[in-house]
């Protein structure tokens, strides 16, 4: 699992979704990603993703803020007529972070609207992101939801198992 291969990295572990099961895990020495989609769905055909990745190294090359803007960069070329805020820099788990938001009213691949707000976070030496993406427009209770997703996320040193550290999917 994406928890087993990266134990020995940093990694972001968040709430339980007990209600969501991994469509897709793929990980090499470099990079790490996990898509969880509700029971039912699958990475094809999904209405909420939760989405976690790892980038070895990252961290000393771009600030979370910096990989935020790049990522969103050429998302209204992407989505014409998207909106995509500031990226806003915070902090988890005392390391340097931001998060964004992309909204896209009708995106060309799927011809459905899809929303995702991104969480990016520095750790000592590598880059993570944690991503919530809804393909629709998304309702005041689905960003409750997100928040509560991404306010719930932490980062976890290498080699770190105590709790909320020690969630092994």
């Amino acid at each position: 699992t994406l928890a087993q291969n990266s134990l020995p990295h940093e990694r972001l572990e968040g709430p339980t979704l007990p209600e969501y099961i991994v469509g897709f895990r793929g990980a090499n020495a470099e990079q790490a990603i996990r898509e969880e989609v509700p029971r039912g769905e699958n990475v094809q055909r999904w209405t909420r993703m939760v989405t976690t990745q790892w980038f070895a190294g990252l961290s000393a090359r771009i600030t979370a803020t910096d990989f935020a803007a790049l990522m969103v960069r050429n998302f209204p070329s992407a989505c014409p007529g998207s909106k995509v805020t500031v990226p806003i820099a915070l902090t988890v788990s005392g390391r340097p972070a931001a998060q964004v938001r992309a909204d896209c009213p009708l995106l060309r691949q799927t011809n459905r609207p899809e929303t995702f707000i991104m969480l990016i976070v520095s750790g000592e030496t590598d880059l993570m992101v944690r991503q919530v993406a809804f393909r629709s427009v998304p309702t005041a209770e689905d960003i409750e939801w997100a928040d509560a997703v991404l306010g719930g996320t932490v980062w976890c040193k290498a080699g770190e198992v105590e709790p909320p550290c020690d969630r092994v999917d």
